[in-house]
């Protein structure tokens, strides 16, 4: 079983790679290129002798800066899987649950567990191009029907960690993490709309919005059928 030194490393070298060596990637993390060159070689601190390594603050930091989930660099490469296959992306599937109905307790909204392969047509087609912000999580309850199911795979863009414009949104409430359809009136009030009519609305008085934080914007989904 791999370190987390040796995770962090093969990682960084996977960035590396990406960014146009480590001087590209310098430039996009804030971080020296001598710095990453220590990190990926190992390279003996000249006080302590030992070799030098990442700490998990600067992974979280890097993860952020890229727009990577939470989580990523602590993934070991093999057991991930981490080649897709040609015409495949890989994406994240984060090991949570979002409640349509009550909300749903999940003490780190960004621990991931595996990742997914998808068609890239699909995913260009679904997503976008930008990939990297784009996480899976399951939705659970009956208050988005038909929009989508219980058990259904949500790809939520966790860039768009803010009201963009009328979607359907996961966040956190004092209930649990959430997913939403999200509506601002002219007046300031948020309304909370479940697409299920047996439902009612919520509404969010201007001065209450700051009571819920936004995770992510939905932007696809994926149905899970049992037969």
């Amino acid at each position: 079983m791999k370190t987390i030194e040796e995770t962090y490393r093969e990682r960084l070298i996977m960035l590396s790679k990406e960014y146009g060596g480590q001087t590209g990637l310098s430039k996009r993390i804030d971080k020296s290129p001598a710095q990453i060159s220590q990190w990926i070689n190992g390279s003996a601190d000249s006080k302590t002798g030992k070799a030098r390594s990442m700490k998990s603050d600067t992974a979280r930091e890097i993860e952020i800066a890229l727009k990577l989930p939470r989580g990523w660099f602590d993934q070991p490469i093999e057991s991930v899987h981490t080649t897709p296959q040609k015409s495949y992306i890989q994406l994240t599937l984060l090991d949570i649950k979002a409640e349509d109905g009550n909300g749903f307790d999940n003490k780190d909204y960004s621990k991931s567990v595996q990742l997914i392969k998808v068609s890239e047509k699909w995913a260009k087609n679904k997503l976008g191009h930008n990939f990297k912000s784009i996480s899976v999580i399951t939705a659970s309850g009956d208050s988005m029907q038909p929009t989508f199911n219980s058990g259904d795979w949500l790809f939520v863009d966790q860039a768009t960690n803010f009201y963009e414009d009328e979607g359907v949104y996961v966040y956190m409430s004092t209930e649990g993490l959430k997913v939403k359809r999200l509506q601002k009136l002219i007046n300031g009030e948020l309304l909370i709309i479940s697409d299920n009519p047996k439902y009612t609305s919520e509404t969010l008085k201007s001065h209450e919005t700051d009571s819920i934080k936004i995770c992510g914007k939905v932007v696809a989904t994926l149905r899970i059928k049992n037969i």
